[in-house]
């Protein structure tokens, strides 16, 4: 978990990197997504979402309980100008703190973090003037994404996204740029000084490189589908196939790792070994190789 801001009202603005850190954190009241488009189980939704590489969860957080969030995905195609592309499913603030400027804060915040452009389907005209309040517009002539198979989509183009300000939003900590640098080194010049993160004891932060996705399912398909689905995936028996000696093992989760498996994939099974050399064993979730071995420390 990554912090990336707070304000004068206690919020915390958080980037989610794994499930498991939902477990120190409830779910605040929401009611539009459970009403409209039955996502009963926010939680489970979010855990699901969190497993794949392609996706970004930034949570507005007030005393533990998540009373804000937006699910963002990365697009495979890069734009004409080579710069890449985010699709904004999904924001919700709780209704217990609309209309305080606070949707307006997390999406402003998420923009500073995401390079490139960003584009979304709004689902209703409520929505649709929301985004045009930030600039998001209908896709010009020769403009570079193209969306000619995504009808209704809008567009925030890079160059105006850097001029949103969090001006009045009562923002009084904004360490995104901190971050960005942290998720997205490549795009922070050589010759920059990567500024301090700060770390509250409730946050760690880490680097993440994403895959990539097509911005089909919009937020309803999503909800839809994963209403009745949103479950633990089912453990691999073969995950240690590659790691020599006779030791028990037992899968206690998966993470993030910092760089990419020379496959590509960034997530690792974690298991707990057992025998002559006990420790934890991360082993790519893709091509099932042994990633690293973090070996027990001996007490007393």
């Amino acid at each position: 978990m990554i912090e990336i801001a707070k304000n004068a009202e206690g919020v915390r603005f958080c980037v989610l990197e794994h499930p498991f850190e939902l477990d120190k954190l409830e779910i605040g009241e929401f009611t539009y997504f459970k009403k409209h488009l039955g996502m009963s189980d926010y939680m489970a939704n979010f855990k699901s979402w969190l497993k794949r590489p392609t996706v970004y969860l930034i949570v507005a957080v007030r005393d533990n309980h998540i009373v804000g969030w937006s699910m963002n995905e990365s697009w495979s195609k890069p734009s004409s100008d080579r710069r890449p592309i985010f699709v904004l499913r999904a924001i919700e603030i709780s209704p217990l703190l609309s209309h305080k400027g606070l949707g307006r804060a997390l999406f402003i915040l998420i923009s500073r973090i995401l390079p490139g452009h960003m584009i979304t389907k709004p689902v209703n005209l409520e929505a649709k003037r929301f985004f045009s309040s930030l600039n998001f517009s209908l896709p010009a002539k020769n403009y570079p994404i193209e969306l000619a198979d995504h009808p209704g989509y809008l567009i925030l183009d890079e160059g105006t996204k850097l001029s949103l300000s969090l001006d009045g939003m009562g923002v009084v900590q904004d360490w995104t740029a901190a971050c960005k640098m942290k998720l997205f080194p490549k795009e922070t010049p050589a010759t920059h000084k990567e500024p301090q993160l700060p770390v509250p004891a409730t946050c760690k932060v880490g680097n993440m490189s994403k895959g990539a996705d097509q911005p089909g399912n919009e937020i309803k398909g999503i909800a839809e589908h994963e209403k009745g689905s949103a479950v633990e995936v089912a453990l691999q028996s073969d995950s240690l196939s590659s790691i020599a000696g006779d030791v028990q093992e037992g899968f206690i989760g998966n993470q993030k790792m910092l760089s990419s498996c020379e496959c590509g994939e960034n997530m690792a099974d974690k298991f707990l070994l057992d025998g002559k050399k006990p420790g934890t064993a991360f082993v790519c979730t893709s091509c099932k190789k042994e990633r690293y071995f973090l070996p027990l420390k001996k007490t007393g």
